[in-house]
């Protein structure tokens, strides 16, 4: 049979998907604090965006109107569902807490990306909470700036005083 693809495939070449560049950063971040600040990168399944919901108390009538359905999203997009993550941080001195940075969602290919930033980085940065980033090149830009706030510096400073506080009291209990 003929091969109607007319051409061959190869791989996407020097590009990282955007969950794995930030998983490098959580590397660094470890390797930086001697393991005592722990950065996640986890797959997400909630709202990715903001969302309303519809009142219980909606009036019937409108439940009845007719209303034109989109087969693809009545049925699932072929790209629905795409990959999304959330990126926290945490210690290992507070396992039940963390500072959730962003949300990130991608679909193949990998860039447009798009992040949910939390509320205080945005403002602080001046770009708001919610962007697309088109490349991997102004991803890694905006994560830089992101992972370079006064917010990030001081949420990753508080814990290490907390992992600090929490040696001290251990090493106070071995004597």
């Amino acid at each position: 049979m003929k091969n109607l693809w007319n051409k061959e495939f190869e791989a996407i070449k020097d590009s990282s998907t955007p969950d794995e560049i930030i998983k490098a950063q959580c590397t660094i971040l470890a390797k930086m604090t001697n393991d005592k600040i722990v950065a996640r990168v986890s797959s997400y399944s909630g709202a990715f965006r903001p969302y309303t919901t519809k009142s219980l108390f909606e009036p019937i009538s409108s439940m009845m109107e007719a209303k034109l359905v989109d087969i693809q999203k009545d049925l699932g997009s072929v790209s629905e569902g795409g990959f999304t993550f959330e990126f926290f941080i945490t210690s290992t001195a507070t396992p039940n807490y963390k500072y959730r940075v962003l949300f990130l969602r991608y679909e193949i290919p990998f860039y447009p990306c798009f992040m949910i930033l939390d509320e205080a980085i945005g403002t602080e940065l001046g770009i708001g909470q919610s962007f697309k980033c088109d490349t991997q090149e102004d991803f890694e830009n905006k994560l830089g700036q992101i992972l370079g706030s006064k917010k990030i510096e001081n949420v990753v400073g508080a814990l290490l005083a907390i992992v600090k506080k929490e040696e001290d009291e251990n090493a106070l209990y071995q004597q």
